[in-house]
């Protein structure tokens, strides 16, 4: 490791700027070498805009420039200290949900090969490390996917704002907000899979356990620098998100080697998902999961293909496209990785109408919050971690959302149906113009 003493610290101008107001990421001054790499990344891999309108960066909180610093200058912000400090607090019910793409690299702080499978043994360390709860993600998700697909069907029936792009993404969506404000009427308006699974926990769990909303924290353990951001507006009602490196260092501090855990099952009400939810964290796979939904609500048939077998764009390699005939319709659709090539689409709307967006290469599985490994090796390192989640989809017994008997229950008992009145309420959401970052940031 190269250490620069402060005083011998360069001006940073070769560097992305990191305001200490960053919700997501943080520099270590000491460490920086100034060798730009981080703007590089941000420039040329992710695609931030720096133009005429504004000279610096505006981050969309990705951390890519983490995953990509040769001195380890850049890390998450890190939280888990507060979320010890609530786990020893005997009046807090603490709850913890998972992503997706955290058990096919949690392994890799503890020595295991990327793509190492441990949902169990994860879910039997945090209850070891003594959170009340331990809810999974796939459920949230499981729960975006009956949303998003029916929003989908009513915009096609209805002729509603074509094409729909995804809206789980945090870095996306932001950066939409900033840089083309005018095409937020085309984002679905379903809430990622950890802001329905904070809505269902402050009100349906809450109630169901009759628990006072002062009495609980919820915290998500992400791939994702990016839901540092996401969980600050306001509708989200996550108290803290903290990433997969900083429980690698949650679980260290506690004692607890990952590997020596006896395996234990998510808790019951929001418990593992359905396969659909489950390839969230790879790229394609929303798209891939409402579809599947998408096709029963038009045709009544469960129906799995490899929708997302893609043709790729030659130029590079991160747009992918097909069409998909379902009942009448005749689907033209794309998955994204990265704003660079998201101009691309933006330029050629019209040929499409739906549209996964995620900002990370390969999906949430090479988000800037994971465990760190060698530069050289990230995209076979991302690519194990995706066939983990793609293998576990294969074996799970639902594969569909909308056979999960907890989501059914859900809409049953509390949400009546997919868009109904108070699913729209509780788990749908609003985005706002965020061009004026721009502004300020010329002047």
């Amino acid at each position: 490791m190269i250490v620069v003493k402060e005083s011998e610290v360069m001006e940073l101008n070769k560097a992305v700027r990191i305001d200490d107001s960053n919700p997501s990421i943080e520099r270590i001054k000491e460490r920086c070498i100034n060798c730009g790499r981080c703007k590089t990344i941000c420039m040329d891999v992710v695609g931030i805009n720096y133009n005429e309108k504004c000279k610096e960066a505006v981050c969309i909180n990705c951390g890519q420039c983490i995953l990509n610093c040769p001195v380890g200058a850049l890390s998450p912000k890190y939280e888990y200290k507060k979320v010890l400090d609530y786990l020893h607090d005997t009046d807090k019910i603490v709850t913890i949900s998972v992503a997706p793409a955290v058990r096919t690299s949690i392994g890799e702080g503890f020595g295991l090969e990327p793509g190492t499978f441990l949902e169990k043994e994860l879910v039997g360390a945090l209850k070891k490390v003594g959170f009340d709860y331990v809810f999974d993600v796939t459920f949230g998700a499981d729960m975006t996917v009956m949303e998003e697909a029916m929003e989908l069907v009513n915009r096609l029936k209805n002729k509603g704002t074509l094409p729909m792009f995804t809206s789980c993404c945090p870095s996306w969506v932001k950066y939409l907000e900033i840089y083309h404000p005018e095409k937020i009427g085309h984002l679905s308006t379903v809430k990622s899979p950890i802001g329905i699974q904070s809505s269902i926990i402050n009100t349906y769990f809450l109630k169901m356990m009759n628990i006072p909303k002062e009495k609980i924290v919820n915290v998500v353990v992400v791939p994702c620098t990016a839901k540092k951001f996401e969980i600050r507006r306001t509708e989200m009602g996550m108290d803290i998100a903290i990433t997969t490196s900083e429980l690698v260092m949650l679980l260290k501090e506690s004692l607890i080697d990952i590997k020596k855990i006896e395996p234990q099952e998510f808790d019951s009400l929001l418990s593992k998902g359905s396969g659909a939810g489950l390839i969230f964290g790879r790229s394609g796979g929303v798209a891939e999961s409402v579809l599947r939904c998408v096709n029963y609500i038009i045709t009544g048939e469960d129906k799995i293909t490899d929708f997302l077998s893609l043709v790729e764009n030659e130029k590079s390699g991160t747009i992918k496209k097909t069409t998909v005939n379902i009942g009448p319709y005749k689907l033209r659709v794309a998955a994204i990785q990265g704003m660079k090539s998201v101009e691309e689409v933006l330029k050629d709307l019209d040929n499409y109408d739906f549209i996964e967006v995620m900002n990370c290469s390969d999906g949430c599985v090479s988000g800037g919050g994971q465990v760190l490994g060698s530069i050289s090796k990230m995209k076979e390192t991302s690519l194990a971690r995706a066939r983990a989640l793609e293998e576990d989809d294969k074996k799970n017994k639902v594969r569909f959302c909308y056979k999960n008997p907890d989501v059914i229950d859900i809409y049953k008992t509390y949400l009546d149906y997919p868009n109904s009145p108070k699913a729209l309420k509780i788990i749908h959401t609003n985005f706002k113009d965020r061009s004026s970052i721009l502004r300020e940031k010329s002047l």
